[in-house]
């Protein structure tokens, strides 16, 4: 069993640690000390988001909206022989507006169906390094933010993000890279607590949750991995992402991306969500960039067989989990990763002046059936970013966009008509403006 004991020694243990051959340091930025090059950022994030979908308006959950304010603290320590130090964020998050559908934005904790604020501290790690920005090793053990590492993700698009509580490191070694991690509780983007994993139906305790990932970066801006990850017992899941740039010309360059996902449940795995035994995920992209434009098409599709439902592709790794998924199969409004599911998918963006970046994109998804009868879903929408010339660190994004699928019975399953002969269909609007800025105190 991986136990918080066992983190909190390993924590103690990297600090430590200073034994590790000199002849992978290589460091010019030495300071001496755990304080002297200390430096704590501040970040303010206002977060708005709406979603008027119906698609669980027979279940009498209408439209979802909230907005809140969020406030970070992030301090990052020197480095003690220049090769550890302890790093620390504290997030706290106040309620602006929430109506009764709040929850389903994530922004805001649900207290018994009460929208609240919150605080916590949500990163506490100790940290080591060896080596230079060829060929290093970098470990942490605590409470940390894993973005997009091997298959963990959290989300960093709310008031406040998650984090994991775990042992992870990152090897470097010219163009070959390679990272693991152990992690065993996990803090939601929208409260404080910190959570054991549990199963989806029986609610048993997960003990832990391993992934790595092999990676290979021949030239700039091209990168294939395999990622291989397992909630204990429970799920199995492997991964190829790639993606490469070609340059056709002086401005011009082709752009190619690629993702196979593969899950089986394990000895403990009840498929009562997502699959009942294996479940694949295919996408792909290619597209071009010229100049300040870039646009792209992309086509994607799902195999997740379910007895007795509609079946999709989980890529979490239980309750209280947030599994990475590297494909535009996430869509904004709807996920399109049913069983037999196609998806095509289109955008294109410009950069119309240096500070302001603007976007259009498409999914509509088709393939799937459910009862025999079969399905559709589709959305579109704008997007903006605009990155203030006049206050560093100040950015503004806004999307907005409306998206159809079909209405949600109690079971998560599509509602059909009273004929089962067509489904119900459920439409509506998203959208969202974060506003941030990030600045230094020391």
């Amino acid at each position: 069993m991986y136990s918080h004991t066992k983190i909190t020694g390993s924590l103690m243990l990297l600090l430590s640690w200073g034994a590790i051959p000199e002849a992978l340091a290589d460091y010019s930025d030495y300071d001496g000390g755990l304080f002297t090059g200390s430096h704590l950022d501040s970040t303010l994030k206002n977060v708005w988001m709406l979603n008027t979908t119906d698609s669980m308006s027979d279940q009498g959950i209408g439209n979802q909206s909230a907005w809140a304010q969020g406030l970070h603290l992030d301090w990052q320590s020197g480095w003690l022989g220049d090769r550890v130090g302890v790093d620390a964020s504290w997030y706290g998050v106040a309620k602006l507006y929430a109506n009764d559908a709040f929850y389903g934005r994530d922004l805001l904790r649900d207290k018994n169906g009460k929208a609240q604020g919150f605080h916590k501290l949500g990163q506490l790690y100790a940290k080591a390094r060896w080596g230079d920005a060829q060929r290093h090793l970098s470990l942490w053990a605590g409470w940390r933010q894993l973005y997009k590492f091997a298959a963990l993700n959290v989300t960093r698009s709310r008031a406040a993000p998650s984090t994991w509580e775990g042992v992870s490191s990152e090897l470097k070694w010219d163009s070959m890279g390679i990272k693991a991690a152990v992690v065993n509780r996990f803090s939601e983007r929208d409260e404080p607590e910190k959570r054991r994993f549990r199963t989806l139906k029986s609610n048993k305790q997960i003990d832990y949750i391993a992934t790595g990932e092999m990676s290979w970066t021949p030239v700039k801006g091209s990168k294939i991995s395999y990622i291989a990850a397992e909630s204990a017992s429970y799920l199995l899941r492997h991964g190829v992402e790639a993606s490469a740039m070609m340059p056709l010309g002086e401005e011009l360059n082709l752009l190619a991306k690629s993702t196979y996902y593969y899950a089986r449940g394990l000895s403990e795995w009840e498929g009562a969500r997502g699959f009942s035994r294996t479940a694949q995920h295919l996408f792909a992209l290619v597209g071009y960039q010229y100049g300040r434009s870039e646009s792209g098409v992309g086509w994607s599709h799902t195999r997740a067989s379910l007895d007795n439902g509609l079946g999709h592709f989980y890529w979490h790794f239980g309750k209280n989990t947030r599994g990475a998924f590297n494909s535009k199969a996430d869509g904004e409004g709807n996920d399109y990763i049913n069983d037999g599911e196609q998806m095509v998918y289109l955008y294109s963006q410009y950069q119309l002046l240096p500070e302001l970046l603007i976007g259009l994109y498409g999914n509509y998804g088709f393939g799937m059936k459910y009862k025999n009868v079969a399905l559709k879903e589709w959305e579109c929408g704008g997007y903006f970013l605009w990155n203030s010339p006049q206050i560093k660190g100040l950015d503004v994004f806004a999307g907005f966009g409306p998206s159809y699928s079909w209405k949600l019975t109690s079971s998560k399953m599509p509602a059909l008509d009273e004929n089962n002969s067509s489904f119900r269909r459920a439409k509506g609007v998203g959208g969202t403006v974060r506003v941030e800025y990030r600045f230094n105190l020391f």
